[in-house]
């Protein structure tokens, strides 16, 4: 039996005095599983609302308030929801995964294959959204443990009977979960906000870049004509390299930005010894040559100085044509992604492609004047302050519902 705990945090309202009681899966629920919907026969174009196992740890979180896919298959051929259903998949790659439950709140929704699927015994004993977030929260590894399978890991209903669950009064149980899902509300509207501000940024940018979009001088004039110029004429390939072991930071280029190697790498991936590693200054340019047509080029403007590995490509800018700033942005667009993947050969791997440096040097670009560059890189960068400090607010709001749940569960 599990050892009946208090939690750390409770509302006011539930004194400490009110018992908190164990129970076993097996006491609880009714357990059933779902038929089949193959992915072909799932699509948000369909009419019959559906849920499949793989949508449970892609697209749900702890409740199922909305459906995002249908099914055209004949209603005799499906398992409907009631709404009032815990739903966990049964089958994955990662054990993890299998342990990931969500309340189902809506009836007359038809429920995939490998979907283990939890229905109340009794009435009044528990909320079906505090269960799910107490799983996430509290079972998810032990749910995870009893996986079976190599490849494919297995939880099967009779593996969950066998688990327990420690429950408050009702009442206290459904002020928690709407506490929670109030905190979920706020998360999931940050979320779209990050999402609808980086949706925005790259449309804007495909109207700057392709001049659909330009700005005008402070006396309301036009600024001149773009120029055409190559890579080459932009470019001076920088060849500083360090004299000592560990001489500044270890940085890594890669397709999502550039970062400290330590921090965004979970093992040490430099040599021991890095003595002669290329040394990159703030507002370089660098690149991998094997994997720049898979979008790996980044402009440094957060580092002071730094190392990267001596397979990179180091360049600095002609100041009196372009800006490191606005060469951050129009360097990464599809545009030049598509004429980095021209002038890529195939390598040994398939993920790699070899530079063909020449070819480089010899991509076209059209510049604006540097007044309008500046105010280019000054808007791109006001809507990237707005992506950070939203983000920033989803950080702190994750960090603080996974300390709430530390808290209210026992």
């Amino acid at each position: 039996m599990m050892e009946k705990l208090q939690p750390k945090l409770r509302f006011p309202e539930f004194t400490n005095n009110e018992e908190i009681k164990n129970y076993s899966f097996n006491d609880l629920f009714s357990f059933s599983t779902g038929k089949n919907i193959k992915q072909n026969e799932a699509s948000p174009e369909f009419d019959i609302p559906c849920v499949r196992y793989g949508e449970l740890y892609h697209m749900y979180n702890e409740v199922i308030k909305n459906i995002v896919n249908s099914t055209h298959l004949p209603s005799s051929d499906l398992v409907f929801s009631e709404g009032n259903e815990i739903l966990l998949p049964s089958a994955g790659e990662d054990p993890l995964d299998i342990g990931s439950a969500s309340a189902l709140t809506l009836p007359n929704v038809a429920i995939g294959r490998t979907i283990n699927i939890l229905r109340p015994l009794k009435k009044d004993v528990y909320s079906q959204l505090f269960t799910s977030y107490y799983i996430n929260h509290r079972l998810r590894k032990k749910i995870s443990s009893l996986a079976k399978g190599v490849s494919i890991s297995n939880v099967y209903n009779s593996d969950l009977k066998t688990l327990e669950i420690l429950l408050p009064s009702l009442p206290e149980q459904q002020k928690i979960a709407s506490f929670l899902t109030t905190v979920d509300d706020k998360i999931s509207n940050l979320k779209q906000k990050v999402s609808l501000l980086e949706k925005y940024k790259k449309g804007v940018m495909q109207q700057i870049f392709s001049q659909q979009l330009r700005f005008k001088d402070e006396n309301g004039k036009d600024y001149p004509e773009w120029e055409e110029k190559s890579l080459g004429e932009v470019l001076i390939e920088v060849n500083e390299k360090s004299t000592i072991n560990n001489q500044f930071r270890i940085l890594s280029s890669t397709s999502k930005g550039l970062f400290n190697q330590d921090e965004y790498f979970t093992r040490d991936i430099a040599s021991k010894d890095n003595t002669g590693y290329k040394i990159l200054r703030k507002n370089n340019l660098v690149f991998s040559p094997q994997n720049l047509w898979l979008g790996n080029i980044n402009v440094n403007l957060n580092f002071d100085i730094g190392l990267v590995s001596p397979s990179y490509k180091v360049f600095s800018f002609v100041e009196k044509l372009t800006s490191a700033r606005y060469c951050y942005y129009f360097l990464t667009t599809p545009k030049m992604l598509f004429e980095y993947e021209q002038s890529s050969v195939q390598g040994a791997s398939i993920v790699r492609r070899n530079l063909d440096i020449d070819k480089f040097f010899n991509i076209n670009i059209l510049l604006p004047s540097h007044h309008e560059q500046t105010k280019i890189a000054e808007f791109l960068s006001g809507i990237d302050e707005k992506i950070e400090t939203t983000k920033l607010q989803l950080s702190k709001m994750e960090v603080w519902k996974k300390g709430l749940l530390q808290g209210m569960f026992c």
